[in-house]
């Protein structure tokens, strides 16, 4: 099974210490978990305060977490239990063991603070929802690609998606601040005279093309069948309306949040919020799927979890129903 990025690693737990109000936690598991660079930086990344036992200490943590307990374990489970409790004294909030073993041990002890079980594989605790971007997670976003297929050479093919979907009004369309037409209409001020008609194809047809992100729909159905609340939250033009139905795995969305129809853009915090509150969800309960990394900050500032989605759909199967 695939490991998840470190980031995305963080901020599941990040999420989940955030849950507990926790901030100053104490990290056990492998030597790498433990060692600068790895887990326990990201988790620092995060404002979160995240220590570890001391360095005579660490091999044998690491050791714990590498071999099944054996008739020793009531020993080993006394000396965590003193290393934790002196941890404790000194301020700590909470444990993570990113190890079952070690996991199974820290519960035994009698500690006054929570503990969390966690490995690479990401926590999915109380996650109940995934929402996904559209384009560039649904389908592949291309816009030189889409250009290519309404002209006749390259140097043409990069003006017209410079000129569209480059463009302030196309960013103005998905805020619904302005139509189609409006967006034709200027972006021919940008090109030859000899390109007006691409334009307009771009414009009005671009979707006609789209290419599904392979595995999504299956995925997506999955997920459904495995019981997680499926919504879409993504920037679109008024012409979502015409391909809304194309959509992969279209009937198994519980909820569609569209920018244009809220006058919002990811990644503004108010549109996230839009969709918590229409459906009812819980932020913490709902992981973000999006192509676009100022989209994942914007979640993940209301509470979400997010994921930098690139086409690695392989990655979220494992993470979420493996």
């Amino acid at each position: 099974m695939p490991s998840l990025p470190l980031d995305f690693q963080a901020d599941v737990l990040r999420v989940d210490l955030q849950h507990m109000g926790c901030s100053r936690v104490i990290l056990l598991g492998s030597e790498a978990s433990m060692a600068s660079g790895g887990l326990r930086t990201a988790l620092a990344k995060w404002g979160l305060q995240v220590f570890v036992p001391p360095e005579a200490e660490r091999a044998w943590i690491a050791n714990l977490a590498s071999v099944p307990p054996n008739n020793t374990a009531t020993t080993s489970i006394a000396r965590l239990q003193a290393l934790l409790e002196d941890g404790v004294e000194h301020g700590i909030q909470a444990i993570v063991a990113t190890n079952d073993r070690l996991a199974s041990m820290v519960q035994a002890c009698d500690l006054p603070v929570p503990s969390l079980a966690y490995d690479s594989r990401g926590s999915v605790v109380r996650l109940k929802n995934v929402v996904f971007d559209m384009g560039g997670v649904l389908f592949r976003w291309d816009p030189l690609a889409m250009a290519r297929r309404v002209c006749d050479s390259e140097d043409d093919a990069q003006l017209l998606s410079q000129a569209v979907f480059g463009s302030q009004e196309w960013v103005w369309q998905d805020a619904g601040a302005v139509g189609e037409k409006t967006v034709a209409w200027t972006s021919k001020t940008r090109v030859p005279h000899r390109l007006h008609k691409s334009v307009d194809k771009l414009v009005y047809h671009w979707h006609d093309h789209r290419v599904h992100v392979a595995g999504m729909e299956e995925l997506i159905r999955d997920l459904k069948g495995a019981g997680f609340g499926i919504y879409l939250l993504s920037n679109a033009g008024e012409s979502f309306a015409r391909y809304e139905a194309q959509l992969p795995a279209r009937a198994c969305f519980d909820g569609t949040v569209v920018s244009c129809y809220e006058h919002l853009v990811k990644p503004d915090e108010r549109i996230y919020r839009i969709l918590l509150q229409r459906f009812g969800l819980e932020a913490g309960e709902c992981l973000f799927v999006d192509d676009t990394l100022r989209n994942v900050y914007g979640a993940r500032r209301v509470g979400m979890r997010a994921y930098h989605f690139a086409e690695d759909v392989d990655v979220l199967r494992a993470a979420l129903l493996e």
